[in-house]
């Protein structure tokens, strides 16, 4: 299924999307310069078990890499998300690690 996930950024909206037949997730963010703030993510939880949100911070957090961008995630899907996926650490603005030890 993961295969037909669609997953685009949508910097005039503010959020990257992720599309699953007719199912929609967006992480939200706000962009100050160089840093990305993550402040809510809506995804069904039919989409979070099917990886969809996964797929969708993987995407978001390889953009934010590929741009030179930092990421403060204030949203608890992905604070969770780069707790637990240390290989993300690097993106981290020192107010982001402050949110990742709370």
């Amino acid at each position: 299924m993961a295969a037909d996930i669609v997953i685009r950024d949508a910097p005039n909206e503010g959020r990257f999307v992720a599309e699953l037949g007719q199912q929609c997730a967006s992480a939200w963010y706000e962009r100050n310069g160089r840093v990305l703030h993550f402040f809510r993510v809506d995804i069904s939880q039919a989409l979070i078990e099917n990886g969809v949100g996964i797929q969708l911070l993987r995407v978001a957090l390889a953009q934010a890499r590929l741009q030179g961008c930092l990421v403060e995630p204030s949203c608890d899907f992905v604070a969770d998300y780069m707790r637990d996926n240390p290989e993300t650490h690097d993106l981290l603005t020192s107010e982001g690690w402050r949110l990742l030890r709370q």
